[in-house]
Order: C-alpha cells, then structure tokens, then sequence
C-alpha cells in the first residue's frame, strides 16, 4: 500500500520523442499519445526507465537502494519498487503567436483534471480550483504579452487562428494567481519564471485537442550513403516530436521496500520505509535528465522538480 505521493514536474528543453510505435498515416514514428483525447503523453514506464537510467548515472547512490526504490532486477535479492509514476500528463502546450513569439496553451478540461490529480497528489495549493464556468472561452491575464488590441477589441493570433479574448482585469485574479501558485512548483527555469504568466492561454477544449495534434514537431530523417552521397536505402523517414517548452507532470506514490520472503543467507539489510525512500528520491533526481529516442541528437532533456505539498517550509500536507 502507498504511504506517501509527490509530484514530478517536467519542463522539456529540447524535442521530446517518447515513440508510441509506428502507423500508416503521414508521420512514421509518432509520439505517446492518450486514447481518448489524443494529447500527448509519456507511458509511466519511459520515465521509469529514464529516470532509473539517469539515477544511476550520475549519483552515488548505491545498488541496493536503487534496487528498492526502482525494482530488483537481481533474482537472489528481490525487491519489488517501492515507487509508482503515473503517465506523464501535458498541462501547458506551447503554440506559435504573431505576438510575445509563443504561447503557453492549455484548456479547462486539462486544468480540471490537473485540479484532481493535484488532490490525488496532496497538493492542497494546486487542488482547489478556481470556477472555470464562469471564464470566457479564450482568457489571458492581465499582464498578458499575446495580446493585439484593434479597435478597441482585444485579439490573440496562434499559428493562423485569430481569437477574440478576454483579458483579466487584475494580476491577483483567478488565473493569474493560479500561475503565481504553479510557478512555486515548477523547475528553476528562467524562461519559465519570466514569461509563463504573460505568455499564458486559456483556449476551448476543442481548439487545444487541434493544437496538441497539429502543432507537433514533424521531422524528416534521413541517412546518407557515403560513397555515392544520397540517401541510404529506406533510410528516409518522418518522427514527431513534443516541443520544447511543454509543460507536463506526474504523480509519484510511494510505499515501504517490500523484499521477497524468500531468504538466500545473503548479508541482511535493512528495508527502507516510505518516509527514507521518499527523502532519497528527493536527493538523487537529476535537475536534468533525458526521456526518449535519439539521446545522442541531444533530444529529450527535460528539467524535473519532485516536490510534496506545502509551499511554507516543504512539509507534507496531511489530511
């Protein structure tokens, strides 16, 4: 049974291809995405492995701790993980504006459910909602950088769409403050810190579905012969990839070490209780880490921030 959860931010710096296989459509290697809706996601096992990857890397944690918190993969000292991740989920998007260059997008839907999992998560700062039916389809806050004023009307242009919106009146006003709240959460990040509460959106739920499935990086690979200098065979290809910038999370719960019954008369030691395997996780994550496909491209950085509730002096928040 879980004792604890966290929350795992993720802000990705550089194209991000968690693969979701392939398929007969236009692009042949295409990102993770969920059934249902189609956004963009990362299966809780690619950021398993990534992070148990890059953990192992680059601390000096030791085998046998890696092994309690990730899983043994040693059939003479089982552990099963002391750890679940949930899927990777998107919370702001970025898309082209003809104004502040980028906005951060995301939708009520996508807020309502990160409303919920914040709860799931024991984040009483990012649990409580604001009344998103009472906001307009298209909002910015008030000190918004997206936004074109003509004749009188406030407008936003992302990619070719042109919007008419709402800007809020005051920068404590729901929205913003709920940015305010957010960025206490997020990764150290300078582009983050300085611009996600004036390049922010709120679109319909419909519009960020067209967003997140046709404002998507598509490239097209390829491998050159050298001796006859063009392309190698079947070598050419298309891959999608999530943007930059993306904001994304996932909740982290956490248990005692549970060790196999079955003894071997190796040396004991001792089994690590949820509050020791949460402090350790905290120690060892990597600001940055990669996930995905093409690590030697320098795809797939992402910058993480694991962090539990309560913004006065980091403690837990209990029920």
């Amino acid at each position: 049974m879980y004792k604890l959860t966290r929350v795992l931010f993720l802000n990705v710096l550089t194209s991000l291809h968690a693969g979701g296989g392939s398929e007969l459509g236009i692009v042949d290697l295409p990102i993770q995405r969920e059934g249902h809706t189609g956004f963009p996601k990362i299966e809780s096992s690619s950021l398993k492995g990534s992070l148990r990857n890059a953990i192992e890397s680059s601390s000096d944690i030791s085998e046998y701790t890696v092994a309690q918190i990730f899983g043994s993969e040693d059939p003479e000292d089982i552990f099963a993980s002391a750890v679940a991740f949930s899927d990777v989920r998107l919370l702001f998007f970025p898309v082209r504006s003809a104004k502040g260059v980028f906005a951060f997008v995301t939708c009520p839907m996508v807020l309502r459910r990160f409303f919920n999992d914040m709860e799931l998560g024991e984040m009483p700062e990012l649990s409580k909602p604001f009344d998103l039916s009472n906001y307009p389809v298209v909002t910015a806050t008030a000190k918004s950088d997206l936004v074109i004023s003509t004749d009188g009307e406030c407008k936003v242009m992302l990619e070719e769409y042109v919007y008419s919106v709402t800007v809020e009146k005051n920068t404590d006003d729901a929205f913003s403050e709920f940015l305010d709240q957010l960025l206490k959460f997020l990764p150290s990040n300078e582009l983050l810190k300085s611009q996600l509460k004036s390049h922010a959106i709120l679109v319909s739920d419909d519009d960020f579905a067209d967003f997140v499935q046709l404002s998507t990086e598509v490239v097209t690979r390829i491998k050159i012969d050298n001796s006859s200098g063009t392309v190698s065979g079947q070598a050419l290809f298309n891959e999608e990839y999530l943007p930059p910038e993306s904001i994304m999370y996932s909740v982290v719960f956490i248990s005692d070490a549970y060790r196999s019954q079955k003894e071997t008369g190796r040396t004991a030691h001792h089994s690590k209780n949820a509050e020791e395997i949460a402090s350790e996780l905290e120690k060892c994550i990597p600001p940055v880490f990669q996930i995905g496909a093409n690590q030697t491209l320098g795809k797939g950085f992402v910058a993480s921030k694991l962090v539990s509730g309560g913004v006065e002096n980091g403690q837990r928040y209990r029920k």
